[in-house]
């Protein structure tokens, strides 16, 4: 088994987030919760840097992303500290740049979140578009097992947004080479995605930066901070 203490609210969420995934294979089993505490079980393994999979190993974790947003679907998304929820992807897409410029406000960045909005995403028409995200995928985050099974940990940061903001975050976080990022996107196997993974990596990687600053971490910051500022000016 595996307990993590911490913050109550951010645990109450892992736990509901793991509610919602109970009995893929590719999580966690949530044993018990309480007031800022989680069990889960253990899956067998360790991360692995991603940036190095093979293609066979890129592949698989593209195919079961695809299966993790598959989970959940609905008309709206957003984050637990909105007001409200978003009633369309380019909505939710300005309210995470709003998410970006907070943290990025009083600084010599402040501003680049906005201009990465200027790379649209791809138009959908489905009806419901918002998908389960992870909200978190950072290498520590995914375990790999025997046989190549990987499983995705720590669930805190789960919500119902786009699923190319999640692989996006993927292959920025991780510094995915190209190669890596296609094997992904050919696991995931939906053909319209990479268009829509290319418009939000500016934008995920600026966010990203502001939460490092806020978390004190500058030299992180610094690193996603100058990527962040390439994307946001191609």
């Amino acid at each position: 088994m595996v307990e993590k203490r911490g913050p109550a609210d951010a645990l109450a969420r892992e736990a509901a987030g793991l509610r919602l995934v109970a009995g893929r294979p590719w999580a966690p089993r949530l044993v018990a919760d309480g007031p800022g505490v989680v069990v889960t079980t253990r899956r067998p393994g360790a991360p692995r840097p991603l940036a190095a999979l093979d293609p066979a190993g890129a592949r698989r974790l593209g195919a079961v992303l695809r299966e993790v947003h598959e989970v959940r679907r609905a008309a709206e998304g957003g984050l637990p500290w909105w007001p409200a929820p978003a009633g369309s992807l380019d909505a939710y897409r300005a309210r995470r740049a709003d998410d970006a410029e907070a943290a990025l406000a009083g600084t010599r960045h402040a501003g680049l979140a906005r201009r990465a909005l200027a790379l649209p995403r791809p138009a959908t028409n489905e009806a419901e578009p918002f998908r389960l995200l992870h909200g978190d995928l950072v290498e520590a985050n995914v375990v790999w097992g025997p046989e190549g099974r990987l499983a995705l940990v720590d669930w805190e940061f789960w919500r119902m947004g786009d699923p190319a903001e999640d692989l996006a975050y993927l292959a920025e976080l991780n510094a995915l080479p190209p190669q890596v990022l296609e094997a992904v996107l050919n696991g995931y196997a939906r053909r319209e995605t990479a268009a829509a993974v290319d418009a939000w990596r500016a934008l995920v990687t600026l966010d990203a930066a502001g939460w490092y600053l806020r978390e004190g971490m500058a030299a992180q910051a610094q690193t996603l901070l100058q990527r962040g500022t390439v994307l946001a000016e191609r």
